[in-house]
């Protein structure tokens, strides 16, 4: 839109993505947050921070990955170098604007707003019915899986960057650290509850998984890998608020029981 700011232009372009397709690898990047939308960065370039892709030993955990690296990252890392050059619509055009058939795919799988309710909870039985996530105005209808966390300690912090680190333990991960470039008490309100949560999209159980007959091994092996992980704060009026985070939180389900006993509910994030 004619004069509006870079970051709403970015907001805009990574909020339809995510409505057209319901790909989560925008949510996944460090730094500043964007003043669109508390999920989104605040420039494209903080894409470019995150670390490269690891390897994996065998067939099988390549292609759990490949399905679960962000589908978006290589196109957002081109975009950077393309911004200021006349290829952008092109660019655009060709990487980011969905063919017919994933338009159609797409509407065949959007629901009302009344669909999307954060009542609504979804076990491993019932994943042919979780929604995809979409965007009504700034409001981000997210399927996720909600760790609480209890336990919230200041480890160190460097106020040269500025940086603070805490020691955080969740119901159902096992402990982690987690960088911040603000004090959680600036981000929060009192007594604000804090959750760390895992994006869901049926891709995680892999590109050809059938959903209406997922076996327990094959949760087990496609959830129980380490995940980038969002840390939300809950606001009033049953809505969430990332906070954004100098590195990439990654969490780790305690084990089994964890991962078969966890529900899929949707986030509404501002």
């Amino acid at each position: 839109m004619y004069g509006e700011s870079a970051e709403n232009a970015l907001g805009r372009l990574l909020a339809d993505i995510v409505s057209q397709s319901g790909d989560i690898s925008v949510l996944d990047w460090i730094g500043e947050p964007s003043p669109f939308h508390s999920c989104f960065p605040a420039h494209i370039i903080l894409y470019q921070r995150l670390p490269a892709p690891t390897s994996h030993p065998n067939a099988e955990e390549q292609s759990l990955a490949s399905s679960q690296l962000p589908a978006l990252f290589e196109a957002l890392q081109k975009l950077c170098v393309l911004l200021a050059t006349s290829l952008l619509p092109h660019f655009l055009s060709q990487f980011l604007l969905p063919s017919s058939a994933d338009r159609r795919n797409s509407t065949d799988q959007r629901r009302t707003p009344d669909s999307y309710a954060s009542s609504e909870v979804y076990d491993f039985y019932s994943l042919a019915r979780v929604p995809l996530p979409r965007f009504f105005n700034r409001l981000l209808a997210l399927p996720c899986v909600a760790y609480h966390v209890t336990t919230v300690q200041l480890k160190g912090e460097d106020l040269s960057i500025p940086n603070y680190t805490y020691n955080i333990q969740a119901s159902g991960l096992m402990p982690l650290e987690i960088t911040l470039p603000t004090k959680l008490e600036n981000v929060t309100r009192p007594q604000g509850v804090l959750h760390l949560v895992r994006p869901w999209h049926s891709k995680l159980l892999g590109p050809s998984a059938g959903l209406d007959a997922v076996t327990e091994q094959q949760l087990l092996s496609a959830l129980g890998s380490p995940f980038n992980a969002l840390l939300l704060t809950q606001l009033p009026h049953n809505e969430y608020k990332r906070i954004a985070s100098s590195t990439l939180i990654t969490a780790q389900p305690i084990g089994r029981a964890s991962i078969l006993n966890s529900k899929i509910r949707i986030a509404n994030v501002v």
